[in-house]
């Protein structure tokens, strides 16, 4: 039922790239005119999903600039030079092309020649799947300085919700399309290289995929890309069921860890009510939780990197703190990880 591994590798270094440019949920609602053709008031978004706004990247920032302007920080704090690198995983679910690979796009703006590049696919899990692809790599040999990174460009979901949103008064379309307008920019990267001691870094990474829910939301199934169509609550349901299981098998079997001994708590986020649950499941406080889907929003496969490097860039992570993360992703797949903090 899962995959288990142990960590092999530590967090370098965190970097991320968050646009300027800034769109409240009550703006959205007024573009698609939500109180005449749904009957649903304008802070029906907001107070919902608990995102007051998402950022929004330029219209000519492609995945892989948001991508390797988050790596360019990250090497920087980390004290990595491009040639340096020995593997890039793009994690992202929005790419610049079906072909080539992102990752290459990006090794090439970073100059990181001596790197391997590809790309990992797995909706909003996909970072957490990077890293423990990584964590392999660093583990077998095969890289000593590993960067994996993502640049979600998902606003562009939003707009194609509220192209079809703005053509109809059916308030089933209305809910199908709700997740799609949750969604925001940003980018992300951390460098992995390999553990300075045995207590420190990645001590264990679990992964399990469900494939019986693969309807509950997709998106891209025909040939103009399609819109987000979620089943919002029967796949929040579904998840939730699975995180609790998991969770129990890491923290207890696998890493002897207590929830009383975690010094952060960071899953993935799409709504407010979610991460609230999430909490409640592995028994932890809401203050150990970093909240950022009140004013990104969904950020998809950054949300977890781009609460590391919140957090650590504020000088909220101490060496030596307990660190859970845990990803979900459509599929339905989770993953998560216990990380003793040792980064830059």
């Amino acid at each position: 039922m899962y995959m288990y591994t142990q960590g092999h590798s530590r967090l370098i270094s965190t970097g991320v790239y968050i646009p300027e440019q800034r769109v409240t949920s009550r703006e959205i609602m007024e573009q698609i005119d939500s109180v005449n053709r749904f009957d649903i008031r304008y802070d029906w978004l907001e107070r919902t999903t608990g995102i007051y706004e998402r950022r929004v990247a330029p219209d000519d920032i492609k995945p892989s600039d948001m991508a390797a302007k988050a790596a360019l920080e990250a090497m920087e704090r980390g004290g990595v030079k491009p040639t340096e690198i020995d593997a890039i995983i793009y994690s992202g679910v929005i790419r610049d092309y079906l072909e080539p690979a992102t990752a290459h796009i990006v090794q090439h703006k970073l100059g990181a020649s001596n790197a391997i590049a590809f790309d990992v696919s797995n909706a909003c899990l996909g970072f957490m799947s990077a890293m423990h692809l990584m964590d392999s790599l660093i583990a077998t040999g095969q890289a000593r300085r590993g960067l994996v990174v993502t640049g979600e460009k998902g606003y562009d979901y939003s707009q194609k919700a509220c192209g079809l949103l703005s053509k109809t008064q059916d308030r089933q379309i209305f809910h199908n399309l709700i997740a799609g307008l949750t969604i925001g920019d940003a980018g992300a990267a951390v460098i992995m290289g390999p553990k300075l001691a045995p207590d420190t870094g990645f001590m264990g990474f679990i992964a399990q995929s469900d494939g019986q829910f693969n309807n509950l939301c997709f998106a891209g199934g025909n040939k103009d890309g399609g819109p987000l169509v979620t089943n919002i609550s029967e796949i929040v349901r579904e998840t939730t069921k699975l995180v609790g299981p998991m969770y129990h098998e890491l923290m207890e079997k696998h890493l002897k860890w207590r929830p009383a001994e975690l010094n952060r708590y960071i899953p993935h986020q799409v709504g407010l009510k979610s991460v609230k649950k999430h909490a409640e499941v592995a028994n932890v406080s809401l203050n150990i939780v970093p909240i950022t889907i009140n004013f990104l929003g969904n950020i998809v496969s950054a949300t977890i990197p781009v609460n590391l490097h919140l957090l650590s860039a504020k000088n909220q992570l101490a060496l030596g703190e307990k660190i859970y993360l845990s990803g979900t992703g459509s599929g339905i797949c989770l993953a998560q990880a216990g990380l003793v903090w040792d980064a830059a």
